[in-house]
């Protein structure tokens, strides 16, 4: 720090350690927020490459008017390399993200704007499409959890049918719907968005690659109007109103779209599936809360698709 004129370091909280580290680093200059990658998240080159190129998105999501919290310059240069890990070192922001309970229309409004706003931005920076066909042994994972936790192994047996459909059906539909690509966020929730009364402003964009628009708004929709083990189709209304008033229109069939909105929380629950019985950290809780929400999720497509044909009819 000192090297890089930041300060003296005073003070080193961790803030969060679910993949990469972030920490709160007090300096006799000012207050930064740093961001340690794993050796899983930059490993070579070809992973540093497609880091950088995600940073400059947002720099370039900024200079349209979607804040986006950047990287400090270090010498011409975002990332540090420091004992064999890289790190992005960031000022502290006087923003905070929202609880569930603490979401208004009114952020309804701004979220589902500044998304379409994104999926207008046009770029030629490579980056990666955000889906992948999904594959998963259900029968190897009931035997690993059957072994290592009852609870979440019950939740998968119940379930076990409605998510092979889930799986096959999502695959068929982003075989379809995965060609209309657009900049996407890909991990548009409340902890990766920062408020200061209604100023927001975009964090962690490490999933942040090509998606389709239709694909990234149902998932969007449906994560900003659950409500725990409910869903908020006052919200979920509102968020299409606003995401298709800014954006204009669709052109995939919706429902079809939703299905392949599971992709992306297929692919989390895929990595949760291999780190569980193969790590000390946890991800059994987070397991049971993902097959949860991808049923809670796929008993309401009729639903979303009636919304969406409301909103249509009515715009």
């Amino acid at each position: 720090f000192i090297k890089y004129n930041l300060g003296k370091i005073k003070s080193i909280e961790l803030f969060d350690s679910s993949q990469n580290k972030v920490y709160d680093v007090v300096t006799s200059k000012s207050r930064y927020v740093v961001k340690e990658f794993s050796n899983d998240a930059i490993g070579n080159y070809y992973q540093l490459s497609k880091r950088k190129n995600q940073i400059a998105i947002s720099e370039l999501l900024n200079k349209k008017g979607i804040k986006c919290s950047l990287p400090i310059n270090l010498n011409d240069n975002k990332f540090l390399l420091f004992d064999k890990k890289y790190y992005l070192i960031y000022d502290y922001l006087n923003y905070k993200p929202l609880k569930s309970s603490e979401v208004t229309l009114e952020h309804i409004d701004v979220l589902a704007s500044t998304q379409a706003k994104i999926h207008k931005v046009k770029t030629n920076i490579s980056l990666t499409n955000h889906y992948r066909v999904i594959k998963i042994d259900f029968d190897k994972q009931l035997k690993l959890l059957k072994r290592v936790d009852k609870d979440v192994y019950q939740v998968l047996a119940d379930n076990v049918y409605t998510m092979i459909d889930i799986v096959n059906s999502c695959n068929a539909a982003i075989r379809v719907l995965k060609h209309n690509l657009c900049i996407g966020h890909n991990d548009y929730k409340l902890l990766n968005i920062l408020w200061n009364d209604m100023d927001m402003v975009l964090v962690d964009f490490d999933a942040l690659g090509y998606s389709n628009p239709t694909v990234s708004l149902c998932e969007s929709a449906f994560t900003f109007a659950r409500m725990g083990k409910r869903i908020n189709y006052e919200y979920y209304e509102a968020y299409l109103r606003s995401y298709i008033k800014e954006y204009g229109n669709i052109k995939e069939n919706y429902k079809a779209a939703i299905i392949a909105s599971f992709n992306g929380k297929l692919q989390w629950l895929n990595y949760m599936f291999s780190k569980n019985g193969k790590s000390k950290d946890n991800y059994r809780d987070g397991t049971k809360h993902m097959i949860e929400e991808l049923i809670l999720y796929y008993k309401n497509i009729d639903k979303f698709n009636r919304i969406y044909e409301k909103v249509i009819s009515e715009l």
